[in-house]
């Protein structure tokens, strides 16, 4: 039975009983004694459902909202994909499936749902009271359904439901579009623009490709200045504030240094000590006992939001449209492809367990539009192209579509690339 007891500071407490009869507490207190109940009663009845749901014994009756609460238990992130999931779930799902029993969710209504969606004519509930629903695209509708049908397949998992609802429902298809990229040009622009901290950061993942929570994760001891190498071994996790022991793809790996990164590398070093740890909490509770690389002025961890800001505020300076820090990442990629480095040499330098990942990554520049009217017999002079990347031949370009894919392995982590 759910119950109450009083505070010597006059508050109120919930208390009820798990599944196994134990008594537990309802986190948090409460001014009235009836809000403090109902807190108790609806602890109650989610610690019934949860022991119902591991014995197999919950009813197909249960509110979608409710079973959520049990699914989101068992999902864990070593990223910041977690937040970003609690959003859109709060945002867009619940409004539309709260309230729901699980068996009368139909391929209809879900249908109508994404529809909806896309259309900006879904319910929604956003903690902004200016905000005004809006046509979604389609990957954004993709990454609010994503969680909904995870919710699903839980149900159909522990026998919760016999069938699922889901199948055959169509979602809106992605439409490929060009990314924006960093030419060298652009970033020399940018960079006169911004503080030494923040123009080193530009240079360096312009000419390394880093992911930005890779470069504000970069430690000292991954830094061979003698090999000319990084390793890339740690993420900083700003939304957490912990490094995370593996990038992305969760396979280490080595970065040649040009001669630009090397300068960028030895002013951010000069002066430090090696064998300071970084300050922030590894996760997995790994010692740290080595500095980041790339820290402020002030003396503080870089992190990907202060960059992005930076950048904006640059290209506003310089009169260009804003970029992030995946567009000098791009900008990385389409170097080295028109360079002519393979694209299986270009997935492995950039952390991409699927060639059509990095192949995504390498953007239309007047150098590839060049080889494109050189195979018609046009002879275009390809001298300075695209912000003084060099000069380029077709014989030496690599033409991505006759190259052999293969397969990528499924991974649990598939919010950025």
């Amino acid at each position: 039975m759910a119950s109450t007891e009083k505070l010597p500071s006059g508050r109120w407490r919930g208390l009820y009983r798990d599944a196994d009869g134990r008594k537990r507490r309802v986190s948090g207190t409460f001014d009235r004694k009836s809000d403090a109940l109902d807190a108790a009663v609806e602890e109650q009845a989610k610690a019934k459902r949860k022991a119902a749901a591991a014995d197999g014994r919950l009813s197909a009756r249960t509110p979608w909202g409710a079973w959520w609460e049990i699914v989101r238990e068992n999902r864990h992130f070593e990223s910041d994909a977690g937040r970003t999931e609690a959003a859109l779930v709060r945002g867009y799902v619940m409004p539309r499936w709260r309230d729901v029993p699980l068996n009368q969710i139909t391929q209809r209504d879900i249908q109508r749902w994404v529809d909806q969606l896309e259309r900006g004519k879904a319910p929604v509930d956003m903690v902004d009271p200016k905000f005004e629903p809006r046509p979604l695209s389609a990957s954004y509708v993709q990454r609010i359904y994503s969680p909904f049908r995870v919710s699903i397949t839980a149900a159909l998992e522990e026998g919760v439901l016999d069938a699922s609802p889901c199948a055959g429902v169509k979602l809106p298809k992605r439409q490929k579009r060009p990314k924006k990229f960093v030419s060298t040009d652009e970033a020399t622009k940018l960079a006169a623009e911004l503080r030494s901290d923040y123009a080193d950061a530009v240079a360096f993942m312009l000419d390394t490709g880093l992911r930005p929570g890779e470069l504000t994760g970069l430690h000292a001891h991954r830094v061979d200045l003698d090999a000319g190498v990084i390793t890339v071994a740690e993420t900083y996790v700003y939304r957490e504030k912990k490094i995370r022991p593996w990038p992305k793809d969760r396979d280490a790996r080595e970065i040649p240094l040009s001669a630009r990164a090397v300068e960028v590398l030895r002013r951010r070093l000069a002066g430090r000590d090696l064998r300071e740890p970084c300050g922030i909490e590894h996760m997995r509770g790994e010692k740290c006992r080595h500095p980041l690389v790339f820290l402020t002025d002030a003396k503080r961890p870089l992190n990907r939001d202060t960059l992005a800001y930076h950048l904006r505020k640059a290209a506003e300076a310089v009169g260009v449209e804003a970029k992030s820090g995946y567009a000098l990442r791009r900008g990385f990629a389409t170097r080295l492809a028109e360079g002519g480095l393979d694209v299986f040499q270009l997935a492995e330098v950039m952390g991409h367990a699927d060639i059509n990942l990095s192949r995504e990554y390498v953007q239309a520049t007047s150098t590839a539009r060049a080889r494109v009217l050189a195979a018609l017999g046009d002879s275009p002079k390809l001298t300075a192209i695209d912000g003084g990347v060099g000069r380029r031949g077709t014989e030496r370009g690599t033409d991505l579509d006759n190259q052999p894919s293969r397969s990528a392995p499924k991974r649990d982590d598939q919010d950025v690339v």
